[in-house]
């Protein structure tokens, strides 16, 4: 089921020598064993509940130090207990299902890392949802290593995990240079502006990964957007998908001052404001191939 190679290097990387069959199911962009989807029994017979095992070391890093932030708990409430109940049962009956029929001994137990419910290990979660798993847990783990916070203030600042980006096009430039010709914009400004911020991003990645599934728009921008969604004041965060946000660009983007200035949720004052916003924020996802974006309302 595995070359030696692999063998070996498993060993490594969890401190011992595997104790029953297994094949490694996703590796990094170097070819180093990530994610491995063990049988539902070990050589000598015992149960192992856990069909798939994170072993990739940066991996099972991040996720140890979100468990001892109080990431079990941030999960459990963060998931839809239906979702997480139904994906311990799709994972305990597909794991079960590769038992032999003559087996007439013990058989592994629970879902996801052993669990019937709840959420008792994240690394069991996240090994499910990097091989291709429906797991909710696994994705809400995703989203919060992979989730850029996009400031839209004086300055553009994307931060990720790994990196805080300035972009050197602020908000005030591309409605000065772009958006600010013509009421409603030409379409030539909007492309103008989009590019603008896009050959910001890519210079940065010359230098540096970006890493980001979602994003977060935040300050006086999400603020912006989040109360144009919902036509008034919007506390907390407002998660909407790509389409979503390409709609609502299309919206201000074809309308004049006095149109979005009059949209609910909305005053006069922000009309020019709400459009520097959402090309903004379209420029950025289309960029980093965002499908889903947090708009931060005011808290």
């Amino acid at each position: 089921m595995t070359n030696d190679a692999d063998r070996r290097r498993v060993a490594e990387l969890i401190g011992r020598e595997p104790m029953g069959h297994f094949s490694v199911v996703v590796r990094d962009d170097d070819g180093d064993p990530v994610v491995i989807e063990n049988q539902p029994l070990l050589d000598d017979g015992t149960p192992m509940p856990t069909r798939y095992w994170l072993v990739g070391a940066a991996a099972a890093r991040r996720v140890a130090e979100l468990e001892s932030s109080g990431g079990v708990r941030a999960a459990e409430a963060a998931v839809d207990a239906d979702a997480l109940a139904s994906a311990h049962e799709r994972y305990a009956t597909e794991r079960n299902a590769l038992i032999p029929d003559d087996h007439d001994g013990p058989r592994p137990d629970g879902g996801v890392g052993g669990t019937r419910r709840g959420v008792k290990c994240l690394h069991a979660h996240y090994a499910w949802f990097l091989a291709g798993g429906d797991d909710p847990v696994g994705a809400w783990i995703h989203r919060r290593f992979y989730c850029a916070d996009v400031r839209l203030d004086d300055h553009v600042t994307i931060t990720t995990p790994d990196a805080a980006i300035a972009l050197d096009t602020t908000p005030a430039e591309l409605e000065h240079a772009h958006l600010g010709l013509h009421d409603p914009p030409a379409p030539e400004d909007l492309t103008n502006a989009i590019a603008a911020v896009r050959d910001d991003i890519d210079d940065q990645r010359r230098t540096r990964t970006i890493l980001a599934t979602t994003i977060t728009i935040s300050g006086e921008g999400g603020d912006l957007l989040a109360r144009l969604e919902t036509g008034h004041d919007a506390p907390g965060a407002v998660t909407i998908n790509r389409d979503t946000l390409e709609e609502i660009f299309r919206l201000v983007a074809t309308s004049t001052r006095a149109e979005r200035g009059s949209e609910p949720g909305l005053s006069p004052d922000d009309a020019d404001s709400v459009l520097v916003a959402a090309t903004t924020a379209v420029a950025i996802a289309r960029s980093l191939d965002i499908d889903e974006v947090t708009l931060q309302g005011a808290r």
